[in-house]
């Protein structure tokens, strides 16, 4: 069952990332656009997301009735949801430095990188490259997926105000680290533990606010009509203030609580159509659209050298929708058929289990 509001609200941060690192190839340089300079921080809400959402469909199961085959089943059903997509754009990242398509690879194809990159722990800070840039965070969520009936307990404890000051230390020794790439918390340096603990971070303040949204008072103050309007505001206000890093993403808490109830006007934009479906594919907008966007200034480069200068928002506008159209095909054929072979799996190896304890009996 999906929030419709918070699943809209994953394609805005996802288009958003898309639109940040548009720029970041030389050939589409002239299209930066200052709006989006601080979008690595929707990865932050991504993470916060995370806790939020897998709350809202695993706590009761993972946590209030706690077995070994309820975390199985939750890990098993995590892994299928993220894992196919993974390695398959893994791979093709991996066939992109075989082939020298860019002429300049910056990750090494050593055995360490590979094996790290199929089990998806690439950036768990032992010094691993993720293949796809993008799928270092992918990795890390893996670890607040392991560790998540123990943040669940202490964020649903009276200990929660404890677990939500470690969780701003957290921040602030990312953002303190001097390791930003174009902001303080924009670490994702495979070489330290800092990525995983900034995942870790948003995921706990996550699941802290699914608690908080349960609470009436909360629904009081953040189910009104303008909680959504306000809290919006205050981000982009906390965006302009150099360095604010932190304070942005301690306001994505709230705006995932003001998201999850669905309000008139987080229903018109982040539940209409247009914005729900770029949520229903943003696994696949966040993974592909580096390598769609590479392609296209190859294609763009070409052009130039044919005196082809004139074209560029064109070639930008089709990219736009390759990245689209290549991310609904991911979906379909990768993200949901990836998903069901897994659990059929998972199923049938039950069926065989209780086979062979019948036949022992």
């Amino acid at each position: 069952m999906r929030i419709s509001s918070l699943t809209g609200l994953r394609g805005v941060a996802a288009v958003a990332v898309m639109l940040y690192h548009i720029p970041h190839n030389p050939t589409f340089a002239a299209f930066e656009i200052p709006l989006f300079s601080r979008a690595y921080l929707c990865v932050d809400l991504f993470f916060v997301l995370s806790g939020f959402v897998i709350s809202f469909g695993y706590y009761d199961r993972v946590v209030q009735h706690f077995s070994k085959a309820s975390y199985g089943d939750f890990l098993i059903n995590r892994v299928a949801r993220v894992w196919p997509l993974h390695l398959v754009v893994a791979l093709v990242f991996m066939l992109r430095i075989l082939l020298n398509v860019s002429g300049e690879q910056p990750v090494a194809l050593t055995t360490a990188n590979v094996v790290a990159n199929i089990l998806m722990v690439q950036t768990w800070g032992w010094g691993t490259q993720a293949l796809a840039g993008n799928s270092w965070s992918v990795s890390t969520e893996l670890v607040a997926y392991l560790v998540y009936p123990l943040v669940a307990i202490m964020a649903f404890s009276r200990w929660a105000w404890l677990q939500a000051a470690i969780a701003v230390a957290l921040l602030l020794l990312v953002a303190q680290s001097g390791l930003g790439s174009r902001g303080p918390l924009d670490v994702n340096d495979a070489n330290t533990i800092l990525p995983v603990l900034r995942c870790l971070a948003g995921f706990s303040l996550g699941v802290i606010a699914f608690r908080v949204a349960q609470r009436d008072w909360c629904k009081r103050w953040m189910g009104g009509w303008h909680s959504f309007e306000i809290v919006c505001a205050a981000i982009a206000f906390a965006l302009l203030i150099p360095g604010g890093d932190v304070a942005v993403v301690l306001l994505f808490p709230l705006l995932v609580i003001a998201c999850s109830y669905n309000g008139r006007t987080s229903r018109l934009i982040m539940a209409n159509p247009v914005t729900f479906h770029l949520g229903v594919i943003s696994y696949s907008i966040y993974l592909w659209h580096p390598l769609v966007r590479d392609v296209f200034a190859r294609i763009t480069g070409i052009a130039h050298r044919h005196g082809i200068t004139q074209w560029d928002m064109v070639f930008v506008i089709a990219m736009l929708l390759a990245t689209w159209l290549v991310c609904w095909v991911s979906y379909l054929l990768i993200e949901v058929q990836g998903h069901r072979l897994i659990k059929w799996m998972q199923q049938a190896a039950g069926r065989r289990a209780v086979a062979l304890r019948a036949a022992r009996q």
